[in-house]
């Protein structure tokens, strides 16, 4: 009698309170960034810890909704590359890199319920959108210097356009192994961001005219927009200095330990009950 009150009680909110779990918890990993000066043929390189905190919210035993926070950064240099032509280029950059995204998680297998095909560990795909913030750097003469404001590549003067912006969206997507004991969850994850600027690294278009931009932006800008020898030459004007046909991404590698916040009700277990029954 006291279950069957109780399941009446609950039947009115069952399909919002049905397997509803809340979990937090810390994420750590690595990170690295591809793009003009780390292409997809070179990467990883220069991976940088990345951390921060996860929110999880489970609808039911298959889909679940993540709010992640990430702080990490991002580096690269064409010094390090085998190709030639990046080797007489010589850009460099690095970039703290802030993250908040909200990810749609789906589980393969039915994760953590009370159900008989109910499972302690799953493979899952993730994807969703994420807000980012970089601010590149490159160092001259042991200082280094933001390079969003210099419009390296005539942003901001009569021969370029806007300034970039250096808030951004991106798309994470990716998967991963879920686990649970009891109380933790533990999860890896490999997951990729596309994103929608090409100024992650600050490389993207032509070189302008360095002499036009010494005059019009300053000295520094003219030497960090152009770091080859042949800057004094004017040969490198009009010349490609990215590739402005692609994006930057960038990507995450990490294990998240989350710990449940609520635990599946009495409701839960009755409805379930209910479909066995069936």
């Amino acid at each position: 009698m006291r279950q069957l009150l109780t399941l009446l009680a609950c039947l009115f909110l069952a399909a919002a309170s049905r397997g509803q779990v809340s979990e937090l918890g810390p994420t750590g990993g690595v990170s690295y960034y591809i793009g003009d000066l780390n292409p997809l043929k070179h990467y990883p390189k220069n991976t940088h810890f990345a951390g921060g905190l996860v929110f999880r919210y489970n609808f039911n035993d298959r889909y679940a909704f993540r709010l992640q926070g990430l702080y990490s950064k991002l580096e690269a240099y064409d010094s390090d590359s085998p190709d030639s032509l990046q080797l007489l280029r010589n850009l460099s950059f690095r970039t703290n890199l802030l993250e908040i995204s909200g990810l749609i998680e789906v589980n393969f297998f039915k994760y953590r319920s009370k159900g008989k095909d109910s499972r302690k560990w799953t493979p899952f795909v993730f994807v969703g959108f994420g807000y980012f913030r970089t601010n590149p750097q490159a160092q001259l003469d042991d200082t280094w210097y933001d390079l969003q404001p210099l419009g390296t590549e005539g942003q901001g003067t009569s021969s370029g356009e806007d300034y970039y912006k250096l808030d951004q969206l991106c798309m994470p997507f990716g998967t991963g192994l879920k686990f649970n004991f009891g109380k933790v969850d533990l999860q890896l994850e490999w997951g990729l961001r596309r994103t929608w600027t090409d100024h992650i690294d600050d490389v993207s278009g032509q070189y302008v005219d360095n002499a036009q931009l010494e005059f019009e932006s300053g000295d520094l800008a003219a030497q960090l927009a152009d770091r080859s020898v042949l800057r004094e030459t004017g040969f490198n004007t009009g010349r490609a200095r990215g590739d402005v046909q692609t994006r930057d991404w960038y990507q995450y590698t990490g294990l998240t330990l989350t710990f449940l916040l609520t635990r599946f009700t009495e409701c839960d277990e009755l409805y379930m009950n209910m479909g066995r029954r069936r």
